[in-house]
């Protein structure tokens, strides 16, 4: 047993050795955003003390909101700037590439209209509900594949470098990274080669499906809020079957959003470990309420098409 935990600490410290020089942790360049090394070494530590007890028995996981968490800004509505804008979303280009069924190609301003009213007058689930469901009659691999090439071509350039950091030295270290977001199933999918995510670990607004095609009715959860921890037990539940040997432990969770992610955050949070503790990371989230006042809160701005200058 000895020999094992000695050989998992130097085994861990390689690892992050390495993923620190491949990120630019080398003495002529300075970490955009300490915070994430600080953020990772946390949770890795945290994996390495539990590990010690488990050893190859044990299935690391994290959970992470997509839209202001990984990306900045958001794949469905896009990204505005000081009035300015930076890049479409997908709703929009997605109506004028006619996979709605409510709004014609010429209609994305109305579509934004009625989600506006809908979102100040009944509130967020009405109108998140109300932007996936206008998508029923559609095939979700057709929207996934216009998707993907969008994240390809732009989305994956307002990732915050931060949370690739985290991502993907989690990743490196044999942790697996899911999504939970209140985008659409089939528009988040899309994010996956370019975060080397297969789709299993991505979790969207999902709608139910008849012969191919999408149905205006939510499959629950709807991922929104405490749907999000739902959907978060609900996946460790499904892993935990599928690997009834294994420990499953959930290491730490993402989000951006008090409103929308302190449930899951919370959640996560409060899980009891046989050694290390979870982390709750919230991104610029701004001042804590009360009850998330324990959260890592962390501000990040860089995002991949940034330097450091």
């Amino acid at each position: 047993m000895n020999r094992f935990m000695t050989n998992n600490a130097i085994f861990s410290c390689v690892c992050l050795l390495a993923f620190l020089l491949s990120t630019g942790g080398c003495a002529e360049e300075e970490p955009a955003e300490p915070h994430a090394r600080e953020v990772l070494k946390s949770i890795l530590e945290t994996r390495d003390s539990l590990a010690s007890q488990c050893g190859d028995g044990c299935i690391f996981l994290t959970f992470w909101d997509f839209d202001g968490t990984i990306l900045k800004g958001d794949c469905s509505e896009g990204l505005r700037e000081d009035g300015n804008l930076v890049y479409r979303g997908l709703v929009e280009l997605t109506i004028e590439a006619g996979f709605s069924s409510k709004f014609r190609r010429n209609e994305a301003a109305l579509f934004e209209e009625e989600y506006r009213q809908r979102d100040e007058s009944r509130g967020h689930r009405d109108a998140y509900t109300f932007l996936t469901t206008q998508y029923g009659g559609a095939h979700p691999d057709e929207i996934t594949a216009f998707a993907t090439k969008r994240f390809q071509e732009v989305y994956q350039n307002y990732y915050f470098r931060s949370s690739l950091e985290v991502w993907n030295g989690l990743s490196e270290a044999g942790i697996q990274n899911h999504i939970i977001s209140a985008s659409p199933h089939f528009f988040v999918l899309g994010a996956g080669p370019t975060l080397s995510a297969p789709p299993e670990r991505i979790n969207g607004v999902r709608l139910k499906m008849r012969n191919g095609a999408l149905l205006p009715v939510l499959d629950p959860p709807l991922t929104y809020a405490e749907g999000k921890t739902s959907k978060l037990k609900e996946i460790v539940d499904r892993i935990r079957k599928e690997n009834p040997k294994k420990k499953v432990y959930v290491l730490a969770a993402f989000g951006n959003s008090y409103h929308t992610d302190g449930d899951f955050l919370k959640y996560v949070q409060e899980l009891s470990l046989p050694a290390g503790k979870t982390s709750a990371i919230m991104i610029n989230g701004g001042a804590a309420p009360e009850e998330y006042s324990e959260f890592w809160t962390v501000d990040q701005r860089l995002t991949a098409r940034d330097t450091t200058e």
